[in-house]
């Protein structure tokens, strides 16, 4: 009998462990409305971060952070900035080695969005790979470095050992800037997250990826440049 391809109970408990760490809520920027959703997306990102990096270790593989990047007039605009999701190097049910889905992506709160140009300010090396997502088999995603699928990605990498390997240098640290944002047209009618209004200046939080792999967390908009 042919047997189906599903997701083991480790990848399972790492989703149950993002939805546990989402449902505790600390509010940032204020009392609800964005400041509770920017809250929510910083813990669910953490959860995920904590999700790839024990994934990383368990498979003794290298796992990556992945947020959707794919340009707005080819991708998915409900996707863009804010579908967040964790893959692993390994090798599928029929042999093939490539990235694999350890979990089927998590979307970031209405109207909050990663900052890709905060996080690069910020030491983070803007590194993107294509991938088919998600996936429990590698299909075309069989290339170790630029992933080989059809889709847009931005990622943080863990190595097989948990620590980060995604900042720059090796003394520095990599940052994931969250920040309330509306999507609308630009003057060229191209969708674009707007992050310049004014009510959005104060809405933004960011996690810090040590070089050992965990996480910091940093509340105060005054301290992401």
């Amino acid at each position: 009998m042919r047997r189906k391809s599903a997701f083991t109970l480790v990848e399972l408990l790492v989703v149950i462990s993002i939805i546990l760490i989402a449902s505790s809520i600390i509010f940032i920027g204020g009392t609800g409305g964005d400041g509770a959703k920017l809250s929510s997306s910083q813990r669910i990102v953490s959860g995920i971060a904590q999700g790839a990096r024990g994934q990383a270790i368990l498979k003794n593989a290298e796992t990556r952070l992945i947020i959707y990047a794919e340009t707005n007039t080819t991708g998915d605009n409900e996707k863009w900035l804010r579908y967040v999701g964790i893959v692993y190097w390994g090798t599928d049910s029929e042999g093939t080695e490539g990235w694999l889905a350890a979990t089927q992506g998590t979307y970031l709160p209405e109207g909050i969005y990663f900052n890709p140009e905060l996080s690069g300010d910020n030491d983070w090396p803007g590194s993107t790979m294509t991938l088919d997502y998600p996936r429990l088999k590698a299909g075309a995603n069989t290339n170790s470095e630029t992933g080989g699928g059809g889709e847009t990605y931005y990622y943080y990498k863990f190595n097989s050992n948990g620590t980060m390997a995604t900042a720059p240098t090796d003394f520095s640290n990599s940052w994931l800037v969250l920040q309330a944002g509306t999507l609308r047209p630009n003057s060229g009618g191209t969708l674009e997250v707007d992050f310049d209004e004014p009510e959005n200046a104060g809405l933004k939080t960011a996690l810090i990826f040590r070089r050992v792999g965990t996480t910091t967390p940093v509340n105060d908009p005054g301290d992401i440049d």
